[in-house]
């Protein structure tokens, strides 16, 4: 996945710099270790974001200047699995006064986020909420996590933390970024001197639409976990600056906070003088600041980790205490502090 993703960005940028035509910019890429099954999953993917228009095409971006077909398909009558890329630059938006829209490279400058200083806000907020607060039960430091767990056999093992400066209509940078993040926690293994347990990638263009991050960005996530058949490897969570706790209404996919009436039983079950103070819209503020990180996160977990965790915390009893815990710190004050980690330099 990490391989296609990064060629289909690096087609998109090449396309980019070149002039509107009507020709395909075409790249064939043949993977011997790949499964046919899963590359036409892949190739269903990126179509699927070309027909649903989120990609360099999309509302949703600031940023957009250009209209990009792109397409992926794979050759089926190949004898090793092969997927083809194609990128087609049909216009270019141009402004009021007939001049071309800022280009990538102008782009980049003006939204350019420093990667230490991002990481170092990713930090600041790890520090204050999962481990002073105890918000997740299983990291104790700011540099490693997998705690406690390690006579289920889960060593612990560092947190990795990435930062992609894809913009917010490069949803293909954002894919590889995440996809060479995962492969170099593959390859690093869960245990020694480099043996990594997490990865929280931050990616700072996509902190002001929450609704873009949590569906289009996730599903597409989940769904190349499934053609990567990475399932039993790895399992991703999504956190987000404007997080909002899912109200039950519909299944949000995986990786998000559970739903807001469920929050309210496992307080009402484990905390009842908790549960006498609190309105559903603070039950769904507690969910939400478990999940607000300084800019738009993806975490990925080893799904061994996942599954012992779940086996050793009881999640109503956890999520009830957590509740309590923020509310009894304020919603404001929460909000104070993650604006400060925002601004921190």
């Amino acid at each position: 996945s990490a391989f296609v993703w990064r060629t289909l960005s690096n087609l998109i940028q090449e396309t980019m710099k070149q002039e509107p035509q009507q020709h395909d910019q075409k790249v064939i890429i043949g993977l011997p270790n790949a499964s046919f099954i899963g590359l036409k999953q892949l190739a269903d993917i990126i179509s699927w974001m070309e027909e649903e228009s989120i990609n360099y095409n999309s509302k949703s971006s600031k940023h957009n200047s250009r209209n990009l077909i792109i397409h992926a398909s794979v050759e089926e009558d190949s004898p090793i699995p092969t997927i083809i890329l194609s990128v087609t630059c049909a216009k270019q938006q141009t402004d009021s006064d007939g001049n071309l829209n800022d280009d990538e490279d102008a782009i980049r400058l003006k939204n350019h986020h420093n990667e230490y200083i991002v990481k170092e806000r990713t930090k600041s907020w790890v520090e204050r909420i999962l481990v002073k607060m105890g918000i997740c039960p299983f990291t104790k430091s700011v540099t490693k996590s997998g705690h406690g767990l390690g006579d289920v056999g889960v060593p612990v093992g560092k947190i990795a933390y990435h930062y992609s400066n894809a913009l917010d209509f490069q949803i293909a940078t954002l894919m590889a970024d995440t996809w060479e993040a995962i492969s170099n926690m593959i390859q690093a293994g869960p245990s020694g001197k480099d043996g990594i347990s997490s990865i929280l990638l931050a990616a700072p263009e996509f902190d002001h639409n929450f609704s873009f991050w949590a569906g289009p960005i996730f599903a597409i996530l989940e769904a190349n976990v499934g053609a990567a058949s990475a399932e039993p490897i790895i399992g991703v969570v999504c956190f987000h600056p404007q997080y909002k706790t899912p109200d039950g209404s519909s299944f949000p996919g995986f990786g998000h906070m559970h739903s807001s009436p469920r929050l309210s039983k496992w307080v009402k079950d484990n905390d009842v003088e908790l549960f006498d103070k609190l309105e559903m819209k603070d039950v769904s503020a507690g969910g939400a600041f478990q999940r607000r990180t300084p800019h738009a996160t993806i975490n990925i977990l080893r799904a061994e980790q996942l599954e012992a965790a779940e086996g050793r915390r009881s999640t109503g009893s956890l999520y009830s205490t957590n509740i309590r815990t923020l509310f009894e710190v304020g919603f404001d004050k929460l909000d104070e502090d993650l604006k400060k980690e925002q601004q921190l330099v």
